[in-house]
């Protein structure tokens, strides 16, 4: 028996999701359909790696040194999005309350998108496509755009949006924790908003829209606090970023 599942109301047959014939369902075992991918890649990651350490001489600093802290002092690639977030808003906002929420929010997607229409299916339907490639975008312009503006702004002797508040009177609450609090706010819900009205968007693909606001921030911080931010962690290009000869300190 063919099973169809169905769109909304008032959408035509090329809209449908997808028309399956259960006696085509075949199971995928793990081995050797997965695991075969995974080590190819893997072993093409290590090729790839095992060539750049040949070919490319990579910088090398000073021994460790427990009294002279390196400037910048980074983390971890993967903890550079939240770094890069600590210097433009209150660390206990940036390092607890943010990443808090993001891990509750993204757990909780199963339980606000309960439909089972579509499931297992890539951007789901055919707005997918467009509407993460806008959410991305849109993202990254906001993202880039804010740390820009925190990075130049001029605020008597500082830069940025909180010191340019505080000039003018506000407190440091108002600056380093509600304005934060109000662009991170205001820039998924503006992103809801425009594709529920462009794309006449149901659950799932606002699901993808947030989804692909939360990844593409998550890039974009992390690109910048990875190959953008050197001394006094400033913007800077990566290429102005010094580096000491290979070898020698």
């Amino acid at each position: 028996m063919a099973t169809e599942v169905q769109r909304p109301a008032g959408e035509g047959k090329d809209d449908l999701l997808r028309t399956v014939d259960e006696k085509d369902l075949k199971p995928v075992h793990v081995w050797p359909n997965l695991v075969s991918i995974e080590l190819i890649g893997a072993l093409t990651i290590t090729l790839l790696l095992s060539l750049m350490a040949i070919f490319v001489a990579a910088p090398f600093y000073r021994m460790a040194d427990p009294e002279l802290t390196p400037n910048p002092s980074k983390a971890p690639w993967y903890f550079l999005g939240l770094q890069e977030l600590l210097l433009h808003m209150h660390p206990a906002l940036a390092g607890v309350v943010v990443p808090t929420a993001v891990l509750v929010l993204l757990g909780a997607i199963p339980y606000i998108d309960r439909s089972k229409k579509g499931t297992g299916i890539w951007f789901y339907s055919k707005k997918g496509v467009p509407i993460a490639v806008f959410s991305a975008i849109y993202t990254t312009i906001w993202n880039v755009g804010l740390i820009l503006v925190d990075e130049y702004l001029p605020a008597g002797g500082a830069n940025g949006i909180a010191p340019w508040l505080k000039m003018h009177g506000f407190p440091d609450a108002f600056a380093e924790i509600f304005v934060p609090i109000a662009f991170m706010t205001f820039i998924p819900f503006s992103l809801w908003t425009i594709v529920k009205r462009r794309w006449q968007a149901d659950m799932r693909e606002c699901m993808i829209a947030m989804y692909s606001f939360f990844l593409a921030s998550f890039i974009v911080l992390t690109i910048i606090g990875t190959a953008f931010r050197g001394e006094g962690m400033a913007l800077s290009w990566p290429w102005d970023i010094p580096y000491p000869p290979h070898g020698k300190e």
